[in-house]
């Protein structure tokens, strides 16, 4: 039973290892055929979200969408009215937490809010198009993450009933 199990962990590493190539292969081209000025942002989200099940990979791919539209909501509402500097990110970043736990939002949502405010509030003066960029490039990345590994997870199914 143990060499079953190590062989299903290879071969699930295995699949995850070439998701995340492929997939950032893939959402880098589609991120600049869609016109952005930051397309490592859309890897960014295949890589973080390949996991080694569907249903998690779905759920850090939602909680990553989530967390990146409410950071950037904030942070575009909020930012063009204040100093770029550490006070007020702290501040940003005190706001955003507490709207995440106000919405009853996991620490995983949390940690991409944040994550997004702290890039949102210093690329955004640097780059205009960043915010967009980082909406835009999210959700290719979680798309193109969930899509591979619903298709590996279809072939692995397929392939476990025909053995």
């Amino acid at each position: 039973m143990k060499d079953s199990q190590h062989e299903d962990t290879k071969a699930n590493d295995t699949v995850i290892i070439w998701n995340m190539a492929i997939g950032s292969a893939l959402a880098w081209e589609i991120a600049k055929l869609l016109g952005s000025k930051h397309p490592y942002l859309a890897p960014l989200s295949v890589i973080l979200c390949q996991q080694t099940t569907f249903n998690q990979t779905v759920q850090l791919s939602l909680r990553r969408a989530v967390g990146t539209i409410l950071g950037i909501l904030l942070t575009v509402l909020i930012a063009t009215h204040i100093q770029l500097n550490g006070w007020f990110l702290g501040l940003l970043l005190l706001l955003g937490s507490y709207c995440t736990k106000w919405l009853n939002l996991d620490m995983k949502v949390l940690h991409q809010v944040a994550l997004t405010i702290l890039f949102v509030f210093v690329f955004e003066e640097h780059s205009k198009s960043y915010a967009l960029d980082r909406m835009r490039d999210t959700s290719i990345g979680v798309i193109v993450a969930v899509v591979l590994q619903f298709i590996w997870f279809r072939f692995i199914t397929w392939k476990k009933r025909n053995a």
